[in-house]
């Protein structure tokens, strides 16, 4: 069971919502609006009410449905980073993936010097090989 934390601002109605150590927006918990504040230590935990009703004491918290909704969050979240991913690499050119694989200049350079027009054609060529023009 997870650690969680649900304090609530008195001031301005803002949340902070924290399970296992991490940040969540709070904002799809729909708490009830006398609750001040949730600690939860993975197997029981209080609820502190701020209407003066006297805190109470849980052994279950399944029916705030912090954990599902966190994980069906986080899922969700890593689904749209591996999609922005994959249309990031989609869109990478040759001429991107080539000027990322060409050696730098000052390596040209010195492959000339050393190796003559000859061998630094070699090296470039292996790369416009592996990545040719679509």
């Amino acid at each position: 069971m997870a650690k969680i934390t649900y304090i609530k601002d008195g001031e301005n109605s803002k949340s902070q919502l924290t399970i296992d150590g991490v940040q969540v927006d709070s904002s799809n918990y729909g708490i009830d609006s006398n609750i001040h504040a949730i600690q939860w230590n993975g197997s029981k935990g209080t609820i502190e009410y701020n209407d003066g009703k006297n805190n109470k004491e849980i052994t279950d918290i399944s029916s705030f449905d912090f954990e599902t909704k966190h994980a069906t969050e986080k899922k969700s979240i890593e689904d749209a980073n591996a999609k922005a991913e994959a249309d990031r690499i989609a869109n990478i050119t040759y001429a991107d993936k080539r000027e990322q694989e060409y050696p730098r200049i000052e390596d040209q350079l010195d492959k000339i010097y050393h190796s003559g027009i000859a061998g630094w054609k070699t090296t470039i060529k292996a790369v416009k090989d592996k990545y040719p023009k679509e």
